[in-house]
């Protein structure tokens, strides 16, 4: 015997209007407040929340039981690892471009010795020789 238990709709409603209002919270970090280097993890921040929002109460994971109410978190578990050890990676190869810009060397700093000319200049080092 399954025992349904009738919905309401204001559940819905109020999900809706805290996306709504983390939406124009996002909209306003982004066009009127500057937060400078948090704005990034700011902003991540809301779309985290608001993607828990959608995953809990519109693709019904609030109300299952057992292994499927695993799937999100280890998802995101996952998803941290995969980010992280990519930036990770990068961050040792080159310098990030930054977006607010702020005109910084993109290259990364080596000795003088290790330097070497533009191709077609004719020249192998440009200093330390």
């Amino acid at each position: 015997m399954t025992e349904e238990k009738k919905k309401s709709a204001w559940g819905y409603v109020v999900v809706w209007g805290v996306l709504a209002v983390l939406t124009v919270a996002t909209w306003v970090l982004g066009t009127k407040i500057k937060l400078g280097v948090f704005s990034l993890p700011v902003a991540l921040g809301i779309a985290v929340v608001k993607t828990v929002l959608v995953a809990m109460f519109f693709m019904h994971l609030v109300e299952q039981r057992g292994a499927r109410r695993v799937v999100l978190p280890v998802s995101a578990v996952f998803l941290c690892l995969l980010l992280g050890v990519t930036l990770l990676e990068a961050m040792t190869r080159i310098r990030m471009a930054r977006p607010d810009g702020i005109e910084e060397e993109l290259e990364p700093k080596r000795p003088a010795s290790t330097r070497t000319a533009p191709p077609g200049s004719g020249a192998k080092r440009l200093m330390g020789n």
